[in-house]
């Protein structure tokens, strides 16, 4: 079988791993400091709103929050935003391949068909939902419409939050806040060239107008992807050249104009286009070259009234409209009921259209010194086109509104409750409700301890709870089912954790701590069930009662996949993050998480497939699906001259991203680095920076048989 660690490039590092880890602590003690001021020291905690929507002192928060600010953004050299997640705590992140991102918070994602986009994690960009009906309920990074340049913040959520964004956020929040537009005043372009095909360009200009506050942004991202993979060519298993490039673009639009003292208007306008290369070499008849368009065209508007400091409405609405396209043909064999091997040849487009209609009304009053509030209410309206998902030209609809509320109550300056609850309802799948309660002490000045108690759910697709994928042949016509929808139900998640924060003033310092017990009863697994009777699959192998010991059930009718509530999951663990400040020029954050994951199938009677191969591969997957261990650390370090260095080190035990994988991907290391120069030239102000990933060793991507070598590129951006 193959391994990455045959195939690293000849810089990897084979010096002891407590070395390496020590390497980034020295550093600090040989940087460059400055004198040290204890009052330029954060003297708060910083303020967030992603949790409950009200503004709240991390401190004071139900729920664990990591804020990567602009500094980080900015030093990281990241390229993409999903990459800036390496740093949370407990998230994993797939690089950019021939499948999209996946994003997961301790793991519990499969990155087969029905999860190619990861559901579980909610995504924010300044209040307006990531989530796509087209990408089966996902978020499709590649058309992620926020520009690095424009964020302002980063508030990651680490748990459940259905309580205040509704039944998608399961297992975390991504809220990206974008800066506003009047901080944003002239040009700033930007470029980074690099090996690997790396080009991207981005122009941004911002600028008042009359009385609105006006920013435009125009960005291009490209590369060559993952250059190798390990497939069979010519009758041999090699590693082999895999074209694998990626092209894409975004125009943004935001404008806010003030109507009145109390009132302001935000409009906002997007288009993101990405174009990729699929396919593996070798491989014409089921799996050949090939590019893969897809789309996102959104606009938003939200209106703002603000009747005193801690009472104000929102009113928003956005229309987004997706869109994909990638035809080709494609080859199967297939088991006939005599037991001959036929071909099935067929085209294929995994594309389609999507639109979803929002409209969101939220409230945030004070009832007294003491007590504080927000509630709302929303409603979606989805329409889904895909012959991929549903096997007919066409479209699916839902309808889903929910009402949630958020409480604040502050008995003594010591202690503060949070309680919360959401109530939604789907045409789909019906009624759910989430409650969330959270009790906050601070036991001593700086020093917070924090139990909460949460239930979430995860509303499937419209491609888990009503698809049907057919393969029919072009010339034959010899149909096979290949999946159908047969049930199922929304995923229900039981949170308990304790949490700890520290404001180490007297040590520049801050320490969080969370852990955790989380609990799925009825986690969704895409397997394959016995048709019912009515929808035969003449095509496969009908099982009998003589051959029944092969199988778990008898599938008189055929089988196919479905998403099905087949599996008890258990997650528990903790993790912390530390950010110190040990002089006024040196920044250094470390985060450490540690994930056990316990997984059974409550019906294994139900799978149609042998008892070895397939239901172990179930089990493993899941149990497999994050590192038990995992670090990251970042460490940025201002030098004289007007020189910026910073480092960022990611470490993960093995880990399965996919189910059929034959092993894990490996346990990892890697080592990213940037250097930067700021100089000013008149009224440009400019950075010049030079940045290098993965400079130890090469890096599995989401299949053990991608490999991604290291990375580096050459950055300017100019302000004027």
């Amino acid at each position: 079988m193959f391994s990455q660690k045959s195939n690293v490039n000849s810089t990897e590092m084979q010096f002891p791993l407590r070395l390496r880890q020590a390497a980034l602590f020295v550093a600090v003690l040989l940087a460059f400091p400055a004198s040290a001021d204890d009052e330029l020291f954060f003297s708060e905690m910083p303020i967030v709103a992603s949790v409950s929507r009200l503004p709240q002192q991390l401190s004071e928060t139900p729920a664990s929050v990591t804020v990567i600010d602009q500094e980080m953004i900015r030093a990281s050299g990241m390229r993409t935003v999903e990459d800036l997640l390496r740093l949370v705590p407990g998230f994993q992140v797939t690089s950019h391949n021939q499948d999209p991102a996946i994003v997961a918070y301790h793991g519990l994602a499969n990155g087969l068909a029905g999860e190619e986009y990861g559901p579980r994690v909610q995504v924010l960009v300044d209040g307006r939902s990531q989530y796509s009906p087209l990408f089966k309920s996902g978020v499709n990074w590649n058309l992620l419409p926020v520009a690095q340049e424009n964020i302002e913040r980063i508030e990651v959520i680490r748990g459940s939050n259905t309580v205040s964004y509704g039944s998608n956020a399961f297992m975390g929040v991504v809220n990206i806040i974008s800066i506003d537009p009047a901080l944003t005043k002239g040009w700033q372009v930007s470029a980074n060239h690099g090996n690997n095909g790396i080009r991207d360009e981005m122009v941004s200009w911002g600028e008042r107008i009359g009385e609105a506050n006006v920013r435009m942004t125009y960005r291009s991202l490209q590369d060559d992807g993952f250059q190798r993979g390990f497939y069979r060519v010519n009758n041999l298993d090699q590693w082999t050249y895999a074209p694998d490039s990626r092209q894409s673009q975004l125009f943004d639009l935001r404008v806010d104009l003030p109507l009145s003292a109390r009132d302001d208007l935000q409009l906002t306008g997007t288009f993101a286009r990405d174009m990729t290369q699929y396919g593996r070499p070798g491989s014409p008849s089921n799996d050949p070259l090939r590019n893969l368009e897809q789309s996102s065209t959104a606009f938003g508007i939200q209106w703002r009234r603000v009747f005193s400091p801690t009472d104000e409405l929102k009113l928003r609405y956005a229309y987004t409209e997706d869109w994909a396209y990638g035809r080709y043909w494609r080859e199967h064999s297939i088991t006939t009921p005599s037991g001959t091997s036929a071909p099935l040849r067929f085209s294929y487009d995994p594309g389609g259209r999507s639109m979803l209609h929002e409209l969101e009304v939220e409230h945030r009053l004070s009832f007294s010194p003491a007590t504080r509030a927000a509630w709302g209410a929303g409603a979606k309206f989805t329409e889904l086109q895909s012959y991929a998902q549903f096997s007919t030209p066409g479209w699916q609809d839902r309808f889903a509104y929910r009402a949630f509320g958020n409480l604040e109550y502050r008995p003594f300056q010591s202690l503060l409750f949070n309680l919360g609850a959401s109530a939604e309802h789907d045409s789909v799948t019906g009624w759910m409700f989430d409650p969330r309660a959270s009790v906050s002490y601070h036991v001593l000045p700086g020093h917070t301890l924090r139990f909460s108690v949460s239930r979430a759910h995860r509303n499937p697709s419209l491609y888990e709870t009503s698809g049907r994928f057919d393969r029919r042949d072009a010339y034959t016509g010899i149909l096979d089912i290949n999946y159908l929808a047969q049930g199922v139900e929304p995923e229900r998640i039981d949170t308990m954790e304790i949490g700890y924060l520290a404001e180490l003033k007297e040590y520049r310092a801050s320490l969080d701590v969370r852990m955790f017990s989380e609990r799925i009863p009825n986690y969704i697994q895409i397997l394959p069930l016995p048709l019912p009777a009515g929808i035969p699959d003449e095509n496969d192998r009908q099982s009998t009662r003589d051959n029944a010991a092969f199988n778990f059930a008898t599938y008189h009718y055929g089988r196919a996949d479905a998403a099905v509530n087949l599996e008890n999951v258990r997650v528990k663990g903790y993790e912390y993050q530390l950010q110190w400040r040990p002089f006024d020029s040196t920044r250094l954050i470390y985060g450490s998480a540690l994930v056990c994951i316990e997984a059974e199938l409550t019906d294994i009677n139900r799978v149609a497939d042998d008892r070895g191969p397939n239901t172990y591969k179930i089990a493993t997957q899941t149990r497999d699906s994050a590192p038990t261990h995992s670090q990251s650390a970042m460490l940025i370090q201002k030098l004289p001259y007007g020189l910026q260095a910073s480092v960022m080190y990611f470490r993960a035990s093995p880990m399965r991203w996919r189910r059929n994988d034959p092993t894990s991907i490996e346990a990892s290391e890697r080592f990213d680095w940037r250097l930067a120069k700021g100089f000013t030239l008149g009224p440009v102000r400019g950075e010049l920076a030079y940045t290098v990933q993965m400079a130890n060793e090469s890096q599995q991507g989401r299949t053990v048989n991608r490999i991604a070598d290291r990375l580096q590129w050459v950055s300017l951006r100019l302000n004027f």
